[in-house]
């Protein structure tokens, strides 16, 4: 019997803060669909040496990508990115000096951007967001969501971006929600904010779904396991036809 080949399907771009490796990525898988995690501003400059205003031309080379590839790329927004939809909001490193015209880019490009976005493999649903669904969160926030139906939960929470009023009120309503783990004092943490820390001490988890994203910081190798990946240590990744997840 012929064995069937396990191919890549969808190439994985986790948190950017203004680093390249995008590039390289996207160049070497030209044809594959691509998502990013999010958070594309806001750089680690004091041990990356990345400018903030390098992250920015960084991030409109981003966006571009995208308008160039519109079916081809999916780009999530990642709490590094929902700071600038209010200039008091205040968060690590946001680019204060930058949040006007951050903002107008945010504002104009709106449509560009998901929270949500899934892809299933063989008989395996994936479910991609920043900082990964909390179930808790979801049944709190979104009470009318089926927490059983992972396409249901993308399209309502996709459909939070329809306008940035829609957007602006879900920020403070729901996706700024950080539980202690990252020193906040929500009960449930929002698909932004959801530390990898959250994730391992969940009771109950959205059923029959493998969840990928990025926003904890790892120092070489991403955290994988059989409920889970994060994927945020500075490279990118590739999903294969049988939901195997492999380094580029």
């Amino acid at each position: 019997m012929k064995q069937e080949t396990d191919i890549p399907i969808l190439l994985i771009i986790p948190d950017i803060h203004g680093r390249l490796f995008w590039i390289s990525a996207t160049r070497k898988y030209p044809d594959l669909p691509v998502i990013f995690l999010g958070d594309y501003l806001d750089p680690y400059t004091y041990y990356e040496e990345i400018l903030p205003s390098e992250a920015l031309a960084n991030f409109k080379e981003i966006l571009d990508f995208k308008k160039a590839n519109m079916e081809r790329v999916t780009l999530l927004l990642g709490n590094h990115d929902i700071h600038y939809f209010d200039k008091d909001m205040n968060s690590s490193r946001k680019d204060k000096g930058r949040y006007e015209e951050i903002h107008q880019i945010f504002s104009e490009n709106l449509s560009l951007f998901k929270l949500a976005m899934t892809v299933k493999t063989e008989g395996k649903d994936f479910l991609f967001t920043h900082a990964g669904v909390d179930i808790n969160w979801l049944r709190y926030r979104m009470p009318d969501v089926n927490p059983k139906d992972v396409n249901d939960i993308c399209k309502s929470l996709n459909d939070k971006l329809i306008t940035e009023e829609s957007l602006f009120d879900f920020v403070f309503n729901g996706l700024m929600d950080v539980s202690a783990s990252r020193w906040g004092y929500a009960r449930y943490p929002s698909p932004v904010w959801t530390d990898e820390t959250d994730h391992q001490y969940m009771r109950e988890r959205l059923p029959n779904v493998y969840q990928v994203f990025g926003h904890t910081q790892q120092e070489s190798e991403p955290v994988i396991t059989e409920q889970y990946a994060c994927l945020d240590c500075r490279r990118a990744f590739l999903l294969t036809s049988k939901g195997n997840l492999i380094n580029v």
